[in-house]
């Protein structure tokens, strides 16, 4: 009961992000200019931005139902100390999301609180993954041979792909899409001059270098999850390139985000068999097993 709520939550907290940049993408932030209200009522205009809006909040509201009862669940039904730290852990991150959200909102979207929003939405994702799986019973994994190279790829590209999401949101929300307007290189020059072009040009070939890490990766790992890595991150760098040539069309701008939203989540999945998370899904030691262990040696 508790996998299938947690797995729950994932498809809806990925949902939620996807129609987050949705909104992004069709300029409909502010279709609601209040919160926690939309112009003041429960029941907003039926206007296709303030539905956009709505629909987020909604989805949103959805979402946090649905976490709650992750740790509900996780706190009732498992004794592995990790498992129930991340089931606290997972909620507060919540609060903090829902207090950006509201921030975003009230202060017109600045750019670092939109940025930050976003950030906090992919920890939340990777929380109830390692959640979901952790309370799933366990696979084959990564193969034993190559599961040490296989866990140090993972934490790295871990760490870079924070990074590098991020990055790509500040581009978003502070309308950077099109600082370098042309591709391969910036305004017709190598490098740029100015700060928002430079923004764009280090999300646009930190994207590149860390194709290759994945690539790397899926080669490695030798599984259908680093595998999906592998073939999201080409495709991730293709919508990119596509992004800038179509001058930011919203389709090709939300499908560029929603499959950056799903190379993390892959990663995530992959850092679990490679044993990024191992303290935290392990199950505690039955009692009068520590002893046993020492009086047989």
């Amino acid at each position: 009961m508790a996998a299938r709520v947690a797995w729950t939550a994932v498809v809806t907290v990925f949902f939620l992000m996807t129609l987050g940049n949705v909104v992004s993408a069709t300029g409909s932030g502010l279709a609601c200019p209040d919160w926690p209200l939309c112009h003041g009522s429960l029941i907003p205009p039926l206007r296709p931005d303030v539905l956009i809006e709505y629909g987020h909040r909604l989805a949103a509201l959805a979402a946090s139902v649905l976490i709650v009862a992750t740790t509900v669940l996780t706190l009732r039904q498992t004794r592995a100390p990790g498992l129930r730290r991340l089931g606290w852990l997972v909620p507060a991150l919540l609060v903090v999301q829902i207090g950006l959200g509201g921030i975003t909102v009230l202060l017109k979207l600045p750019h670092l609180i939109s940025t930050a929003h976003l950030v906090n939405a992919l920890l939340i994702l990777a929380g109830l993954i390692v959640l979901a799986r952790g309370l799933t019973p366990s696979g084959t994994g990564a193969p034993a041979a190559g599961r040490e190279r296989l866990l140090r790829l993972a934490r790295v590209g871990l760490i870079v792909l924070l990074v590098q999401l991020a990055l790509g949101g500040y581009v978003r929300h502070s309308g950077a899409g099109l600082a370098c307007p042309d591709f391969p290189l910036c305004s017709g020059d190598l490098l740029p001059g100015q700060w928002l072009p430079g923004v764009h040009w280090v999300h646009r070939w930190l994207g590149v270098l860390l194709l290759g890490l994945f690539i790397h990766l899926a080669v490695v790992g030798r599984t259908t999850a680093a595998r999906l890595v592998g073939a999201l991150a080409v495709l991730q760098v293709g919508l990119g390139i596509a992004t800038v040539l179509l001058q930011l069309t919203p389709v090709v701008r939300a499908a560029h985000a929603a499959v950056g939203y799903s190379l993390w989540a892959a990663l995530v999945w992959v850092g679990v068999d490679a044993g990024c998370w191992r303290r935290t899904l392990a199950a505690p030691a039955r009692p009068g097993a520590t002893r046993r262990t020492a009086h047989a040696a």
